[in-house]
């Protein structure tokens, strides 16, 4: 639910013309959320060697936090000129 406000929070700050380093903040918002949910999975590949697995598995949470915020941004502020 709360990944649905992050996201929410991005498309009204495109929508109501906040910058967009927004954006941003609402992709650490799904990040983090992302790493609460699964973060003892993190740390038992941590343990197992798998460092690397696990550093792509964050930077590509990150990565889709961005690009679900960008999006939801986007729609915000095409929603604004119209």
């Amino acid at each position: 639910m709360l990944g649905y406000l992050a996201i929410f929070g991005a498309a009204l700050a495109g929508y109501g013309g906040m910058p967009p380093y927004v954006i941003a903040v609402a992709a650490i918002a799904l990040a983090s959320l992302s790493y609460a949910a699964h973060g003892h999975l993190y740390g038992q590949a941590q343990e197992l060697g798998l460092l690397r697995v696990v550093n792509s598995v964050l930077l590509r949470s990150f990565a889709n936090g961005l690009l679900a915020a960008g999006v939801a941004y986007g729609g915000g502020w095409i929603l604004r000129l119209v």
